[in-house]
């Protein structure tokens, strides 16, 4: 007789005692064990840094303390999730002691494995970063995302000024080799991976192609369920598309800009299939006209 083991249900109690694991081995200080908290095959992570690492372990204390958790998918054979915990570095020796705080609360999209009771980490991603102050504050507007090496937000930010952004929060800003993205998200999903709306920028260095009729071409090429241009001129074009992904359907109005310091593409977006509303979709429209008048003021290096 053959007897077939059942595979143990993956609860969210086993996910959340897994990430407690990790944040207390990170705080703990033990490289070798957040290690094997990995799957073998990725522990080549950022994470795992072992000079960053022994550089914070050396001159820092470290509390953590998760925010916010969600699983958002969860197999036999694995588990998707994120979770957002704040760290507060405190000098070991007063000396040490920087004007630059290390403190941060960082958002992440994780990918697991069942292994022997526990879990493997196969993925793991941040995807939001608030810097926050000595007193483990968030910096206020833009600084609380904006790391010291970004290099283009001085460009980017001109463009800002147009939008009323009150119900929403900088939250993710990514930096590239030749381009930066700054987006904003509604107040109460910052600690979200999937929002139901965002208004993003991106800045390129270039454009990639030879004009903006070219490239408004090519954007409403893809796979779209609605492409529509609403205006084009020489130096710029507002599209209006709709798609599917994984979310559902996604309606989202793109500004396209071709300025002396580069070019920008500047989104409103609602997601998780809902649609853009006729008074709201107008308000949008309106302000990505305001921004169109910022084209050529490039600020001054």
């Amino acid at each position: 007789m053959f007897i077939f083991k059942k595979k143990a249900v993956i609860s969210e109690e086993d996910l959340r005692n897994f990430i407690q694991l990790l944040e207390q081995t990170y705080v703990g200080k033990d490289e070798l064990g957040l290690s094997k908290l990995f799957h073998p095959e990725n522990r080549n992570v950022s994470f795992l840094n072992h000079f960053q690492m022994q550089m914070l372990f050396q001159i820092y204390n470290i509390k953590s303390e998760i925010l916010h958790f969600k699983t958002l998918d969860v197999s036999e054979n694995e588990a998707t999730l994120t979770y957002t915990r704040k760290h507060i570095y405190t000098c070991i020796n007063s000396e040490d002691e920087r004007e630059e705080s290390p403190n941060n609360i960082t958002s992440y999209y994780v990918k697991l494995v069942p292994r022997k009771k526990s879990f493997l980490i196969t993925k793991f991603s941040p995807f939001s970063v608030f810097y926050l102050d000595n007193n483990g504050e968030i910096l206020a507007q833009e600084k609380a995302v904006v790391p010291k090496d970004a290099q283009f937000f001085g460009n980017i930010k001109r463009f800002i000024k147009c939008f009323q952004l009150e119900k929403y929060k900088p939250a993710t800003y990514k930096i590239y080799s030749d381009s930066e993205f700054i987006g904003y998200y509604p107040k109460d999903e910052v600690y979200d991976f999937e929002t139901s709306e965002k208004f993003t920028i991106d800045y390129f260095e270039e454009m990639d192609a030879s004009t903006i009729e070219e490239h408004t071409k090519a954007y409403l090429d893809q796979e779209l369920l609605l492409g529509e241009v609403i205006e084009q001129k020489e130096t710029y074009s507002i599209i209006e598309t709709q798609f599917a992904d994984n979310s559902g359907l996604n309606h989202e109005l793109v500004l396209s800009m071709l300025a002396p310091d580069g070019f920008f593409m500047v989104r409103y977006q609602k997601s998780c299939n809902q649609i853009i509303n006729n008074e709201i979709r107008e308000f949008w429209i309106q302000q990505m006209k305001e921004a169109i008048a910022e084209i050529n003021n490039v600020p001054k290096k």
